[in-house]
């Protein structure tokens, strides 16, 4: 018996990858895609002929599966846009305030094209405007120059000054000009008449204390920038001639000698406007300024200007960062960063207020980002173009979800 065993021969166990290994690779695909054909069909097929097909229960599985699928993703949708409607609504810039400003913008109308002209000032003239620290950059391109500044609560106003023939003309370019648009016509003859309003007698009790244009801070100013665009020194002194009646009413900030007192207007000199006029004029001496220069922001360690001399420090962005160094879509990187924030310290250092123009226009997140950093470093004076974005929406919040809001 025990012989019987030993002489059963044990045959070789062959696998398959035994079998393959002569096999060309295209017949080894082949064996593959057969083999799993095979048990496809094994897990289909019925062994016995009274169970039930297994496709029916596959296709109830899969309608299942894209039921849920179609679902969650309808929520995901509605969840989404509800968001998102939300988001709007909370960035969306409340109605502007029923006031005196309100009404002059909307009423407004080219200066010499109507007589009588409309009021430059009305009653409850800038009710619940809250201030802000922001520059209307070439505000004479405004549809109402000065105005819409105010309504929106800007509290820096720029003016191109030309010199022709003795009367000061505001535009960008020389064919931009109008007699109609003139310095007195567009600022001072408003200015003029807002804070003759905001200070007059109420007959109940007199009070020194000068009033500037906003209601709910009296005492906060407001910034007229000259940019001269024709020779510096005359052009100077016809724009110092003109605010003379301010002057006289102890409107314009000064600088007495010693220290600084403050009034509703600080006139600020840029573009032409010579640094040595600024210093020493026949309207100012080293006692005496009531006109402030534009000192660079870029070039402040010689030490040249303060506070007796300078208010504004400013310099174009796209000066400072320019070639290789342009700022990104991004916003600025963390060596701009770096930059920035050296000249805004260096002009706070010196009780300058700091402003960067030529800031990114488009894309519109770009310039928002911008908007931001700048805001976060400190600036002292926001330079904007589109005024409407900066003082009303919440532009923080404009960028959600990957869409553009504002």
């Amino acid at each position: 018996m025990e012989n019987t065993v030993s002489e059963k021969k044990i045959e070789p166990q062959v696998t398959v990858v035994d079998i393959e290994e002569g096999v060309p690779r295209s017949q080894k695909c082949k064996t593959r895609v057969s083999r799993f054909g095979s048990v496809l069909r094994k897990s289909f097929q019925r062994s016995d002929k009274s169970e039930a097909s297994p496709w029916p229960k596959l296709v109830r599985r899969t309608l299942y599966l894209l039921t849920v699928t179609l679902c969650l993703a309808v929520i995901g949708y509605v969840i989404y846009h509800a968001l998102l409607l939300a988001l709007v609504r909370r960035i969306s810039p409340p109605a502007p305030p029923t006031n005196g400003l309100t009404e002059i913008v909307t009423s407004w109308v080219e200066p010499g094209t109507v007589t009588p002209a409309p009021p430059s000032w009305l009653p409850q003239f800038s009710r619940d405007v809250q201030p802000k620290a922001i520059h209307s950059h070439n505000d004479y391109w405004r549809r109402v120059p000065l105005f819409d500044a105010l309504a929106l609560g800007i509290t820096g106003v720029e003016a191109d000054c030309h010199l022709i023939n003795g009367e000061l003309y505001v535009g960008h370019r020389v064919v931009d000009l109008r007699n109609s648009r003139t310095f007195r016509s567009l600022y001072l003859d408003p200015l003029t008449s807002i804070l003759t309003n905001q200070n007059a007698a109420n007959g109940v009790a007199p009070d020194s204390t000068i009033n500037g244009v906003w209601d709910v801070n009296n005492t906060q100013g407001i910034v007229l920038m000259t940019d001269l665009k024709t020779e510096g020194f005359a052009t100077l002194a016809a724009v110092q001639k003109q605010l003379e009646p301010l002057r006289q009413k102890g409107w314009l900030t000064y600088w007495n000698g010693t220290a600084i007192v403050p009034g509703p207007i600080t006139h600020v000199g840029t573009g032409n406007t010579p640094f040595a006029a600024v210093l020493n004029s026949s309207y100012g001496n080293s006692s005496y300024r009531s006109v402030f220069f534009d000192a660079p922001l870029d070039n402040l360690s010689s030490n040249l200007y303060n506070t007796s001399n300078s208010y504004y420090s400013s310099v174009s962005i796209n000066k400072v960062f320019s070639g290789k160094r342009k700022i990104a879509r991004g916003g600025l990187s963390k060596t701009q960063v770096a930059t920035v924030k050296s000249q805004i310290e260096k002009a706070s250092s010196l009780g300058l207020v700091s402003r960067y123009w030529d800031l990114p226009a488009w894309p519109v997140e770009k310039r928002m980002t911008v908007w931001e950093q700048l805001e976060s470093l400190g600036v002292g004076m926001l330079n904007v173009d589109a005024i409407e974005e900066a003082t009303r929406w919440n532009w923080k919040w404009c960028h959600v979800l990957g869409l553009t809001l504002c």
